[in-house]
């Protein structure tokens, strides 16, 4: 059953994978505004690599890390282009699911159905704690904040 029930979150990353790929295409068609080739490429990567890695308990911890790293990514990019051009914040919540679902899956390989065992507070923000997320999504943020300031 466990087999299945990851199978099923794998087929769940894949196929929001291929929705968010039409998203890009419908949003930033790069032949027809002629930009937005990083996220196309982005959701080509993802599609192609992220679900295979997935697969694999060998590859699950890069596959984790590459499914949150994407989301950071995306929901900075997204909120950026929510805030000055055109409002996708849905796309955005669905950008979340897709980490929501690959955090499923590493949980399920990689813990037991027991509790953890208590851990301290500088514990939390280590890998693959989700203070880990949390802490990368505000320093990502601070980086591209500082960079649109410092280059502009």
């Amino acid at each position: 059953m466990k087999n299945q029930i990851k199978l099923y979150l794998i087929l769940g990353i894949l196929f929001m994978e291929l929705g968010g790929l039409g998203l890009h295409y419908t949003i930033h068609n790069p032949i027809r505004t002629g930009y937005g080739f990083v996220p196309i490429t982005s959701g080509l990567l993802s599609i192609g690599l992220i679900p295979v890695l997935f697969i694999f308990r060998r590859t699950l911890h890069l596959a984790y890390l590459l499914n949150g790293f994407t989301v950071i990514v995306g929901v900075i990019a997204m909120s950026y282009f929510s805030l000055t051009r055109f409002p996708v914040w849905q796309n955005i919540m669905i950008l979340l699911s897709k980490f929501v679902i690959g955090r499923a899956i590493f949980t399920l390989e990689t813990y037991q159905l027991e509790p953890p065992p208590k851990i301290n507070v500088w514990q939390y923000i280590r890998y693959p704690n989700m203070g880990f997320w949390y802490v990368h999504l505000v320093l990502f943020a601070l980086v591209f904040i500082l960079g649109k300031v410092l280059w502009r």
